[in-house]
Order: structure tokens, then C-alpha cells, then sequence
């Protein structure tokens, strides 16, 4: 890698979806086209930058190859800082820096019923996984999505959940922790319905993406079901500053998030002592932990 790999490529902000209160999509156009975002994988992330607010990772909600806008990064944000509001309060037509793609993404998607567990902004790398194994999956193979938010306002990717759910062959299971008046889906945890996503699918396959704690316990409970941790991916967050293996912010372990993830098996996060050890303490102390 040269110094000029690690130049970000200008983009245009060319348009901004409401998602939620505090969550948009921005299309970002690369200008020009580069060839290495285009051939990005699902579970793959960027860097963004600001001129005088530094860089931040951001996972692709949207392939480039398959975007609306080709050759557009695509990223769903939750605002929960300096970096994100001033995202937020960008005008169309302004320039932000792109890098990338980094990391390991999701693999080829198995040619066999899968389950995807997604909790609040964990739908966004998940995402372009699904649409992709919705694309090239044999006929009649059936794929589950259960989807979890805080509440109906906090949902995101409506139109996306709204054509898989008139897919044939696809479950999609949404839930929320606290409903409301208009609300008359399920209320509870993603973990409540992964029984429920596996029996209608018969799938030996899962991927998931959330919260930390919900990433733990998800992967247990399908351990649990009889999955092979070796066969449940996950895709997981941590502080990325370089995006390249050199800072060290992202160590797990002996593994940079980075560079060796930031899509890992559950059983390779099985064998990181810090994974999920703050998620397995928490999930004890609350009688929350599933056995397998």
C-alpha cells in the first residue's frame, strides 16, 4: 500500500434520505468513478472525511455496483457526535472525502436458506448481504430477516423491508422494544423470534449485525438452535481511526477489526477474549445468557 492509496477521492453529496429522527442515507458520487469501491463486497466500510473535522468509518448500505446511483457510496448514518451532525448539516453539492473500500466483508452468500438478524443500524450492513443472496439464490430457497428497533419511529430502510416482505420465500420478522398507538407488529427482542426465523426457513446459516450485547446473545441462541458457530457471521463495531492495521484502535484480541473483520465467524470471536467479555458479563448478571 502507497501513500497515495490512502488519499481520499473527492465526492458530491448528491442526496440525503430521512430514515429515522436521528438516522439518514447519504449518496455520496464519486467524481470520478473509482474501479476498487466499485468491486466493494457487502459488510465492506469507508472512510469519510471532513475538511477540519478529521475521518470516520462508515459500513456501505448500499452496494456501488448496484446503486441507483452507480459508483455512489452509499452509508447510513446515525448522528451520535461532532463528525455525524456536521454530516447532517451539509447542503447538497458539497465535497466529503472517500476512501476505501476496507476490511473483510460478508462472503458469497450459501446457496441455502439463511437467517439475518438485525438490530436498529445494524440493518444497514446487512443489507446489500441480503438483497445480494435475494438475487442469486437458487429458486424456492427460503431466507428470514428478523429486525429489531427501539421503537416504530427508530425503523429504518422502509422501503427495502416493505419489497422483501412481499418476496416469495422470505420471512421478514420486525419487532420493536416499545410500540405505539399505530404499531400493531411484535413487540420484544430480535433474540425473542429467531426460533420462530429458523423454523420457517430450516436455515443452518445466520448473519447478524446490532448492538453488542444483541450480537452475543443472537449468536448463542443459534448455537443454541443447533448452528454450527463456524456457520454464523457477524459483523461488529469498533473504533476504526486508520482503516489499514496500523494505529491499533481496533484490536480484538490478536485480529484488527479492520483489516481481519470487521465480518468475523462466531467461531473465530469465540476464540478473542475480549469479543465479548463486557457483552458475556452483562448478559450473566441480567439471567439474559442462553446455554450452548
Amino acid at each position: 500500500m502507497t501513500f497515495r492509496d490512502l488519499l481520499p477521492h473527492p465526492a458530491r453529496l448528491v442526496e440525503v434520505v430521512a430514515e429515522s429522527a436521528d438516522t439518514r442515507t447519504f449518496v455520496l458520487a464519486l467524481e470520478p468513478r473509482v474501479p476498487a469501491l466499485e468491486a466493494a463486497r457487502p459488510g465492506q466500510f469507508v472512510m469519510l472525511s471532513l475538511l477540519g473535522h478529521g475521518e470516520a468509518a462508515f459500513t456501505l448500505s448500499e452496494l456501488p455496483s448496484t446503486a441507483a446511483s452507480r459508483g455512489a457510496a452509499i452509508v447510513t448514518v446515525r448522528r451520535v457526535g461532532t463528525f455525524t451532525s456536521v454530516l447532517f448539516a451539509l447542503p447538497l453539492g458539497a465535497t466529503v472525502g472517500v476512501r476505501g473500500p476496507y476490511g473483510r466483508g460478508f462472503p458469497d452468500e450459501p446457496a441455502e436458506p439463511t437467517v439475518y438478524v438485525a438490530g436498529g443500524c445494524g440493518l444497514s450492513p446487512l443489507k446489500p448481504a441480503f438483497a445480494r443472496h435475494l438475487a442469486t439464490r437458487p429458486p424456492r430457497t427460503p431466507l428470514a430477516l428478523v429486525y429489531g428497533a427501539r421503537d416504530p419511529a427508530s425503523r429504518i430502510h422502509h422501503g427495502a423491508l416493505a419489497a422483501w416482505t412481499g418476496a416469495p420465500d422470505v420471512h421478514v420478522i420486525e419487532c420493536v422494544d416499545r410500540g405505539d398507538a399505530q404499531w400493531h407488529g411484535r413487540i420484544g427482542d430480535t433474540v425473542d423470534f429467531i426460533a420462530e426465523a429458523l423454523a420457517q426457513t430450516g436455515a443452518r446459516h445466520a448473519a447478524v449485525c446490532g448492538p453488542p450485547l444483541m450480537l452475543y446473545r443472537s449468536a448463542e441462541s443459534l448455537v443454541h438452535a443447533g448452528l454450527d458457530a463456524s456457520n454464523i457471521l457477524i459483523a461488529i463495531e469498533r473504533y476504526m481511526k486508520c482503516a489499514t492495521g496500523h494505529c491499533g484502535h481496533c484490536y480484538v484480541g490478536h485480529r484488527y477489526v479492520c483489516t481481519d473483520g470487521p465480518v468475523f465467524s462466531y467461531a473465530e470471536l469465540r476464540a478473542l477474549p475480549d469479543a465479548f467479555r463486557a457483552e458475556t458479563v452483562a448478559a450473566r448478571a441480567s439471567g439474559q445468557q442462553s446455554e450452548g
